[in-house]
């Protein structure tokens, strides 16, 4: 095993299995107490029998809530650091970042695997080359078109198959139609993500931030609820390969002068 110090984890290279590569990291309870004590506060003011609402003593709140707010803390802090930690080793991810087996527990290490595809070896076109007749169609469908065209790669079944949304036990014909258009969709993206890369663009977390806030706006629902949910399975990280990929394409509209 390689192991890559940090000035605050531990991230201990475990090796490739099944086309996933794995990290194992261990980070100090200072690199998560932040976050634990913005969960803590926001569970703070939910109504406790026998107190006010924002009312109830911390460490009652603290014991009510404890699996809750670990389970938030771990799917919260998991998915950040492990951002952080493939930032680190300079990875790049070929889809959704997993962080698998957890071990959390207050004021110990918090200790996590982080799991993921990387990125296949391709050649990018000149982007600068790209050049559209105005004929009324979408710039952003030509040059994804292109994209598709310029670029091939084996895709991971386990990427398309999320793509579809597909039950582990759910089957589909791989030359059905479905099967194909989603396996051009994340190849799309893998391609715009790369683009970005080397041109340096970025989407940060106030963007994402902003957009979910938009959607609660439009749903009529609490923003705070909102992001809760955008937390859980992967969909925070998805928001942001979206937000991504709309920035690629407007640049390489620009780009291309249509």
């Amino acid at each position: 095993m390689k192991t890559t110090p940090s000035k605050a984890m531990e991230i201990v290279d475990t090796g490739d299995r099944n086309g996933w590569k794995t990290l194992r990291v261990t980070a100090p309870w200072e690199q998560v107490s932040a976050d634990y004590d913005d969960i803590l506060e926001a569970y703070c003011k939910i109504r406790i029998a026998g107190f006010r609402p924002g009312k109830a003593p911390r460490p009652v709140v603290e014991k009510r809530f404890q699996r809750e707010i670990m389970d938030q803390l771990s799917r919260r802090c998991g998915m950040r650091l492990g951002r952080e930690v493939l930032e680190q080793v300079d990875a790049e991810p070929m889809g959704p970042v997993e962080a698998v087996d957890i071990e959390c527990v207050k004021d110990m290490s918090f200790q996590f695997t982080v799991r993921f595809h990387p990125m296949p070896e391709f050649t990018l076109p000149e982007v600068d080359s790209f050049t559209f007749v105005n004929d009324g169609t979408d710039p952003k469908d030509m040059i994804s078109k292109r994209l598709l065209e310029q670029v091939s790669f084996e895709v991971p079944d386990d990427l398309i198959r999320t793509e579809l949304g597909l039950r582990l036990d759910e089957e589909i014909d791989k030359q059905d139609s479905e099967w194909s258009a989603a396996t051009d969709r994340v190849r799309l993206m893998l391609i715009l993500k790369r683009i970005a890369r080397q041109e340096g663009i970025e989407v940060d977390d106030e963007d994402v931030e902003e957009r979910i806030e938009r959607k609660a706006l439009e749903l009529g629902v609490n923003s705070d609820a909102l992001k809760l949910e955008f937390e859980k399975g992967g969909m925070r990280q998805r928001l942001k390969d979206m937000l991504l990929a709309e920035s690629t394409l407007d640049f390489l509209i620009e780009e291309a002068g249509t």
